[in-house]
């Protein structure tokens, strides 16, 4: 009885380069030296994406294993469930056996067979399971390998991709220092101290030529440091 069809197998620690993506291939060892069985679950792997968001691909991969994961939990629920089904069966023989051929009791003879039925539905049962468990087995192996593949490879291309624009950004942010310090030279080079030449102007030509020609050059902002020498001039 086959429950899940076998996917066809990868090559063995391949590595290529396709429009500059890096894909690197594990090999089904891994999985052996460090004990990775259920990856979806795994703490070690679940970690990896408390600062990495998992994307739609790798969420699906791991929606997937967690069905095998499922699946694997109900056949050996129900495996362990058929084992107290058949003792209370075996137990049931031994009861009936001297009751039914010794004592010739019919009824006994009816209740024999229906638990001899019962025994073997139960061992055609659990002989399905285990081969269900075996062919579940194969297919969760390669459903880690492949989440283990496919994670490792996002993983390593995010840092990469985050690297990459991380180098960019301190560029642009010594860029910027370099022309926030340009520009802070050359605003000392055009700075002018308009308090001093307020007064030397009113000083040439009076107050109300230079307040008109504030106005006439849009220096409005600087009246408040102009000085009135008004008064000196009355004086």
């Amino acid at each position: 009885m086959q429950l899940f069809r076998r996917k066809p197998k990868k090559d063995s620690k391949e590595i290529e380069s396709q429009k500059g993506i890096t894909n690197v291939q594990f090999d089904s060892s891994i999985l052996r030296k460090n004990n990775i069985t259920r990856l979806s679950i795994d703490e070690r792997w679940t970690k990896l994406f408390v600062t990495i968001q998992m994307p739609p691909e790798l969420k699906k991969s791991e929606e997937e294993m967690n069905e095998l994961i499922k699946k694997e939990a109900m056949l050996k629920n129900e495996q362990e469930n058929l084992e107290p089904q058949k003792r209370k069966c075996m137990k049931q023989i031994m009861s009936l056996t001297k009751e039914a051929f010794e004592n010739d009791n019919e009824e006994a003879k009816k209740k024999l067979k229906e638990c001899k039925k019962e025994i073997e539905r139960i061992n055609d049962r659990t002989n399905n399971i285990l081969e269900d468990i075996e062919e579940l087995e194969e297919e969760m192996r390669e459903a880690n390998l492949e989440l283990l593949n496919r994670s490792i490879n996002y993983i390593f291309s995010t840092l990469k991709v985050n690297n990459e624009r991380a180098l960019q950004i301190k560029k642009e942010l010594a860029e910027i220092e370099e022309k926030k310090k340009l520009l802070s030279q050359e605003m000392e080079t055009i700075s002018l101290d308009w308090t001093k030449y307020a007064v030397d102007l009113t000083e040439l030509i009076g107050t109300d030529p230079v307040k008109e020609f504030e106005e006439a050059y849009k220096l409005e902002g600087l009246k408040d440091e102009t000085v009135d020498t008004s008064a000196d001039e009355g004086n």
